[in-house]
């Protein structure tokens, strides 16, 4: 039988939020189902591919004290504050249902007077406005699947310390960020967060057919929660690799936006960084060790290609830079 349990943390440290997230992940046991609830203060979190260069204003960002947190799942940059609430389901792969946890959150905004839906590949939207977006990890046996829900976020500040291609607005349909996001108190006034939590944890026992169980979150001193903590709080994890490159690629599929970053030399790709907001996250690590050390020729990069399924991430990516050299 179904176990559901439900944990809120009063804590807003990104780094140490997403330490616990993945340690309460790599802890999820056979038959349950954990609804973590969390907040970020004044924190620009990108997806695991991301570079946070192009994809924030980081001096800006750097003066205000506001801070970058980069998390293990795929996905487009995010501002947090305490006016945005962050869920997470995690459960073992059995367990695990894209579809239904979605529909708690669906759901809950129902009960609540407030028609949403799901639109495009992770978002959920109120008259076609996003409000949430949602980005998933798993690894072996172990799922996760978390997003934003913004209540009164500071789309000022959201619009000053985010920075979106142009060429992913204009797939939007829009012109800034900050005309394609949403507040939830823009159709519901007086909604608390109090209420909205609420809302969450009952449409939860109502989807998954249960009664929630409160539990704990995990105590600061447990010897792998520090080492994530560690992680997701160190230099190199949040800034990621930088390489000096002699040639830059980029474009836009249905999957996500990519940037392929080449360090040349002797008509040899010596180095090379792949960034992506695609869900996908490990298929731009993979392609960047097979592009290490081969021939920097369209001919060579095509032949690569077919070697990956027609459509996948790997066989666009090779597909795009080989169609984009001179």
């Amino acid at each position: 039988m179904i176990k559901l349990f439900c944990i809120e943390t009063e804590n807003t440290d990104p780094w140490v939020n997403l330490a616990m997230e993945e340690h309460l992940t790599f802890r999820e046991a056979e038959g349950q189902v954990i609804l973590f609830l969390w907040q970020n203060a004044h924190t620009v979190v990108i997806g695991k591919n991301q570079d946070p260069w192009t994809q924030c204003r980081v001096e800006t960002m750097k003066e205000e004290g506001c801070r970058l947190a980069r998390r293990s799942s795929g996905g487009g940059a995010v501002y947090h504050d305490l006016g945005n609430l962050n869920f997470s389901f995690l459960a073992r792969k059995e367990w695990f249902d894209k579809d239904r946890q979605t529909e708690v959150i669906l759901r809950a905004l129902q009960s609540l007077g407030i028609r949403a839906e799901r639109n495009g590949r992770n978002d959920l939207t109120v008259e076609g406005k996003k409000f949430s977006g949602h980005a998933y990890t798993e690894s072996g046996p172990f799922r996760c699947h978390h997003g934003t829900l913004m209540l009164e976020v500071d789309r000022e500040k959201l619009g000053r310390y985010l920075q979106v291609s142009e060429e992913k607005l204009r797939s939007k349909g829009v012109d800034s960020v900050r005309s394609r996001v949403t507040n939830l108190r823009d159709y519901k006034p007086d909604l608390s967060l109090s209420e909205l939590k609420r809302a969450l944890k009952e449409a939860f026992g109502e989807v998954f057919e249960g009664d929630v169980i409160p539990m704990e979150e995990p105590r600061r001193g447990d010897p792998d929660l520090e080492k994530r903590v560690s992680k997701y709080s160190s230099e190199e994890w949040r800034w990621g690799r930088r390489i000096p490159f002699d040639a830059a690629y980029t474009s836009r599929f249905d999957w996500g936006e990519v940037r392929a970053e080449l360090s040349v030399s002797g008509g040899e790709i010596r180095d090379c960084r792949i960034h992506s907001d695609a869900l996908e996250t490990e298929a731009f690590p993979r392609l960047e060790e097979v592009l290490k050390g081969q021939r920097y020729e369209r001919k060579e990069l095509q032949r690569h290609s077919r070697g990956f399924p027609a459509g996948s991430p790997e066989r666009e990516t090779l597909e795009m830079i080989a169609g984009q050299m001179e």
